[in-house]
């Protein structure tokens, strides 16, 4: 199973340590969407989103590759994490309402102040998702 994990990162660089680390855990090719033009994914069978937020919305060109590449990413398997300040409620609240924006079901957040971290540094939760996926 190919994986690529596609995101988009902001001034704080969490999105992007993230998806850097998940890489590595997954082998998965990791690509940053502020680098790049254009993005062949016919060779991936999984694509796992990652962005940021700001006012309360993704990282716009998530967003815009989303709406550009509906066709693409038919078929593949998706998946999101969030990168964001809320824990709990407003923390779930926050990634379901990206989630249900972006039209990907599977959908997790993190927070870098969260509880329990990892080893690496990250929350826990990540390491949780990278065994699900």
């Amino acid at each position: 199973m190919s994986k690529a994990i596609i995101y988009a990162t902001g001034i704080t660089k969490n999105t992007k340590a993230v998806a850097d680390y998940m890489a590595k855990q997954l082998g998965a090719d990791v690509f940053n969407l502020k680098d790049l033009s254009k993005l062949d994914i016919s060779g991936y069978d999984t694509i796992i989103f990652g962005t940021g937020i700001h006012a309360g919305k993704p990282y716009k060109p998530v967003v815009e590759f989303i709406e550009n590449n509906k066709e693409a990413l038919a078929g593949k398997k998706q998946y999101l994490f969030i990168e964001c300040m809320y824990n709990k409620e407003k923390g779930d609240a926050q990634c379901a309402k990206v989630a249900e924006q972006l039209g990907i079901s599977d959908a997790v957040y993190f927070n870098k102040k969260a509880e329990e971290m990892n080893e690496a540094g990250f929350p826990k939760a990540v390491d949780e998702f990278i065994a699900r996926l």
